[in-house]
């Protein structure tokens, strides 16, 4: 388990889970986005229950181990969908540009390599 804590307090999640959400919320301070979360968190008198976090830029969240605390259930879906998310801000994400609108086309210019005749 480990715990995480933010501006106005702290929850108590899964270590996958925890882990997970620095890494979207590393991705998204990059891109200088904020999103919603909704994740499993173990409450005080051992139930878990669902908590909404907001993170981004501005987050500023610190997370520890609680070796004390009993072994959350991990929400496998949340996880995937959470690294899923923090892969795709990582990543580039290349755009086809129409020609005819492109300031790097210009009509009449030979786009192949001049030392062994294959396209650019």
């Amino acid at each position: 388990m480990k715990r995480i804590y933010y501006a106005s307090g702290s929850v108590l999640t899964g270590d996958r889970m925890a882990d997970a959400i620095v890494a979207y919320a590393a991705a998204l301070a990059i891109r200088e986005f904020s999103d919603t979360i909704d994740i499993p968190v173990s409450l005080p008198n051992g139930s878990e229950a669902r908590a909404q976090l907001l993170i981004g830029p501005a987050s500023q969240l610190v997370v520890v181990p609680e070796p004390e605390a009993r072994e959350a259930a991990e929400d496998e879906e949340t996880i995937a969908e959470l690294l899923s998310r923090a892969r795709a801000l990582s990543s580039p994400h290349p755009q086809a540009v129409d020609e005819a609108d492109s300031p790097y086309y210009s009509e009449g210019i030979d786009y192949t390599d001049a030392t062994d005749g294959s396209e650019i």
